[in-house]
């Protein structure tokens, strides 16, 4: 059952996969569906509030959608309660699993229950299953394509998402000297021989560092930058960096957007972009 919420859950019509667009194909007969039904049957009160993004781990008992079986619960699809543990880690409410579970547990908090009939646009869509293997004698009748589902949800815990704050960019160059150097000073007219590499800047990691698009230091050959040459040969903030570093030494350099690539960006580099750059100062020609 886990791999096919995996498969099926962008064939489910109103998810993020689908964005709602009827691709069913035509002279398909699709069952009579009910409507979207959610029952409280128990009230948690342990723990947290199940919000998107959280991480929860459930159990829960499906069933093919019968309107003439008391609460329209026909054959028995696939059950966690059967297997005798609860489902894996499940991030909800960001579009990983099918829509009407998302609908179904949030707001729940462990201990609680739930018992959801779901249209099939709101559970497999159009993907089909094959019968299951007995679990503990229990068996589990196939899944056909455009099927309704009726499903009873415990709540077993609920891990809130961890939200990390995120540090506003600098809006000017800031230099963070990791090494001083020894060696010869990179002055204003020297050329100034670096190894680095260039990251864009995350506010929510420690070291700033986000998406690497840019180094040299794998391979053999350095960058050869003039100091304050006119003009410059690389941006403003790179040449502020490596000014006045001596051999040996390294650096950390947050440039902002005016100091970089501005409202134009280069590459991979996006428009506005504050950059981080690690700088090694090798040789002073």
């Amino acid at each position: 059952m886990f791999q096919f919420i995996a498969t099926a859950v962008c064939a489910v019509a109103l998810t993020a996969c689908g964005g709602g667009t009827d691709k069913t194909p035509a002279g398909t007969v699709i069952p009579t569906q009910p409507d979207y039904k959610l029952t409280e049957t128990k009230v948690g009160t342990t723990g947290e509030t199940a919000a998107a993004g959280d991480t929860i781990v459930i159990n829960f008992v499906g069933y093919l959608y019968d309107s003439t079986k008391t609460g329209g619960k026909g054959a028995k699809v696939e059950s966690t309660v059967d297997a005798g543990k609860p489902s894996p880690a499940y991030t909800v409410g960001v579009g990983i699993l099918p829509t009407g579970w998302d609908m179904a547990l949030l707001g729940m908090k462990a201990g609680g229950t739930r018992t959801a009939v779901l249209p099939y646009n709101l559970a497999y869509g159009a993907s089909a299953r094959t019968a299951q293997d007995p679990i503990n004698g229990n068996t589990y009748a196939a899944i056909p394509a455009y099927s309704a589902l009726v499903y009873d949800f415990e709540m077993v815990s609920v891990t809130k998402a961890v939200v990390i704050p995120s540090v506003p960019a600098p809006t000017v160059t800031t230099i963070t000297e990791v090494t001083v150097g020894t060696g010869a000073e990179a002055a204003a007219g020297k050329v100034a021989s670096v190894k680095y590499s260039g990251w864009l800047y995350d506010g929510t990691r420690d070291t700033r560092k986000g998406v690497l698009f840019d180094t040299n230091v794998t391979g053999t050959t350095t960058l050869d930058v003039t100091v304050d040459a006119n003009p410059l040969s690389v941006i403003k903030g790179f040449n502020a960096g490596i000014k006045g570093m001596k051999v040996g030494g390294k650096r950390t350099v947050i440039i902002p957007p005016d100091q970089a690539y501005g409202t134009t960006g280069s590459g991979s580099i996006p428009a506005n972009a504050t950059l981080v750059f690690d700088i090694e100062l090798t040789a002073v020609k």
